[in-house]
Formats: C-alpha cells, structure tokens, sequence
C-alpha cells in the first residue's frame, strides 16, 4: 500500500505544476552522430489529436505547447530519416505522459531506452507502471517481435506458436488485474481511467461500472473518463431491438446530417477510416450490397478520421467510390458518434429499421449480402 501511496502523493504535486505554468517545454540531447534527425511527438489536446516534429541541431531538439489535460503521447526518433509514416508504428519510439511540465530527455543510443527526467507527473506515472507490470505499447512489441523471431525457427509448429501467444496474453491478463486491483485502491489518480479502459477490452463492462463509480467526480469528468462513462452507457443500450441512438454530425461539405430524418428508412451506419485497411477492403463489398438496395437502404459512414487526416478521408470516399452518406467530426477514435455506439475498433455498423430500432450489426463478407436479403424480403434477420 505504501507503494500506491507514494504514486498519489507525486500525482498530486504533478497535477499542482500543471496548473501553473501555462504549457510544456520537452528539451532533448541527441549525440553528435544524430545531427538532422527528425524527431516526432504526436499527443492530445481539447479533443484534437496534436502532431508536432523537430531537427536535432548542435545535438539539442525541442517542443513546446500546451495540453488541457495530462495524456498519453508518444515520441518517435527516426534516425534514418525515413519518414514518420515509415518509424511511427515500428521504429524507435518513447511513450510518456505529457503535462504542462518541464521535460528532458538524453538519448544515448536510442529514444526507447533514454530516461526522462524533469516531470513529476511522469514519474507518478512510472510508478503507476511499476505497480501494474509496464507499459502497454513496449509489452506489444515484445510479443510481437518475440513471435515473429519464431515463426523464423525450422521446425517450429503451430502449437508452438499458440503456446507462445498463450503465455503473452496471460502477461497481458495478469497486467489488467492489476489495472483493476490499481482502480480500486485509487479512486482520485487519473491513472484510473487508463486502468479500466484497457481493462475494459477483456472484462465485461458490467464488472467495471461500480469501480468506475467510486472514482472522484474529477477523474470521471477528465476526457478518458467520459469517454468511459458513454462507454459504459453504449453496452447497455446498444443491443438488437433497442431504439438507435440518435445524432447530427457534418458531412464533408460542413453540412449537418441527422439520423432521424431517416426515420422511415432502413439505415446502415458504417464506422470506418481512411486510415483502415481492412475497412478499405470491405469498401467494395458494401458498395455492391449498396448498389443492389439503394431504394430502400440508406448508408451513413461515419468515419474515425481526425483533424490531421481529412484530407486523406475525403480522398479515400473519392478513389473507393463511395456514393453513400458521409459524416466525421474529426475526433479520431474519440468521435462522438463511434463512442456514443460504443464503437471499439473498424471496420463496424449497425442496420437500423424503419422504427429506429436495431436490427443487426457487424455485418461483413457474405453475411451483409444475407442479412439485407432477408431484411427486405420481410424476414427476420439470421443470427451469426
């Protein structure tokens, strides 16, 4: 207990910095090798998703901003100047707690090993990460890498590899306990909501709720915490034969479109993004399940696209040719619809009748052709 202790009280002397200075300064050390390195830093800001980027000069990089709120951001140093697009996912990269503190950073031989220094608030959040077994993002690249390495090995077989995926997601198991154990014990540590929304993706909503609950009204009101609350609100009413929630959100002209103006009409409400391979793919068999029912079938994309990708969303409806509805607000995953829908990952829909009320959902390949079929032939939709 004396461990958690020691966390809340560092919090509490990060959370009085970050209210009194008026933004961020991130001050890096580079070697001399590394002169004209590219360095990336994408993070959050009043619902927008920030991407900044700076050079190592006379070894030193720099950003500076301002955060409304503490978040989880990532640092990428692309050393061989690829390109963001090329490291972002892959390379070398540093994730942290941003505040509105003073940070410094000395790289070594990479980012992933360099040390932060400077900011209570990352260490609260290290010791946060100490408590629960580590963070997340270098978890997943050790199991990634750690597969991918046997998968290489002759002789290897497929029971090996399940044993080894077994063993990651009992790490990853016995890590979201602790994360709800954490929530539990420290009710006013903003690391609470990160706690159970990663938790949230293995444990049922329902055993979460009344932990959630006990939370001070300031971590719930934070935007990790609302986001968790209309989450929670989503698994309870998002089901089949439940009324639809309702919305309005632009198109890409800036126009409003509503859902109950289609009252009457059978909707489709497609979650997906540009960004979103497997979205991409399935594009074209909606399009032919589109083409064959657009009498009858209204289709709303809703797309999880943010600020820093419309362009690349309006592209994306032109070159897969899609002649249906579109609507974003440009939140990325936090888009309101998508949480309002309890939305966790793309793609993903919703078939909704003429009543409003929610007929199917997840309705890919085969099974979207089947179900429509039936829908209009005056049929109850087949289950999975």
């Amino acid at each position: 207990m004396k461990t958690i202790k020691i966390g809340i009280a560092l919090l509490v002397l990060a959370l009085n910095a970050s209210a009194q200075k008026k933004g961020f300064k991130i001050e890096g050390h580079a070697p001399s090798a590394k002169e004209g390195t590219k360095v990336y830093i994408d993070y959050q800001s009043a619902d927008k998703s920030i991407q900044d980027s700076a050079v190592v000069k006379n070894g030193r990089f720099l950003f500076t901003g301002n955060v409304d709120e503490p978040n989880y951001s990532r640092m990428v140093f692309d050393h061989d100047n690829q390109g963001k697009y090329w490291v972002a996912n892959l390379g070398d990269r540093l994730f942290f707690y941003l505040g509105n503190e003073n940070y410094k950073i000395n790289i070594k031989d990479s980012l992933y090993k360099a040390k932060i220094t400077g900011a209570p608030l990352q260490a609260a959040f290290q010791s946060y990460l100490d408590e629960i077994g580590g963070d997340f993002m270098p978890l997943i690249d050790a199991a990634r890498n750690t597969l991918a390495n046997a998968q290489q090995k002759p002789g290897v077989t497929d029971a090996d590899i399940k044993a080894l995926v077994d063993s990651f997601e009992n790490k990853f198991e016995n890590r979201r306990l602790k994360e709800i154990e954490f929530a539990k014990n420290n009710p006013t540590s903003i690391f609470a909501i990160d706690a159970l929304t990663d938790a949230a993706n293995k444990h049922p909503l329902s055993e979460l709720e009344p932990i959630f609950l006990s939370l001070t009204d300031e971590v719930r009101e934070r935007r990790g915490g609302k986001a968790l609350d209309t989450r929670i609100l989503a698994d309870k009413r998002i089901k089949i034969g439940n009324t639809a929630p309702t919305f309005a959100q632009a198109d890409t002209s800036g126009n409003l479109v509503n859902l109950a103006d289609y009252r009457g009409k059978y909707v489709l409400i497609d979650f997906w993004a540009s960004w979103c391979k497997p979205c991409r793919a399935e594009n074209p068999n909606l399009k032919k399940a589109y083409e064959k029912h657009k009498d009858k079938l209204v289709v709303i994309g809703v797309s999880l696209d943010d600020t820093q990708t419309k362009d690349a969303w309006i592209a994306a409806i032109h070159k897969d040719d899609l002649p249906w509805i579109h609507v974003s607000d440009l939140k990325g995953w936090n888009n309101d619809v998508a949480l309002m829908y309890g939305v966790r990952g793309v793609p993903q829909n919703y078939l909704i009748d003429g009543d409003g009320k929610i007929l199917a959902f997840n309705l890919r390949d085969e099974r979207l052709h089947t179900v429509l079929d039936e829908v209009f032939d005056g049929k109850t939709p087949s289950s999975d």
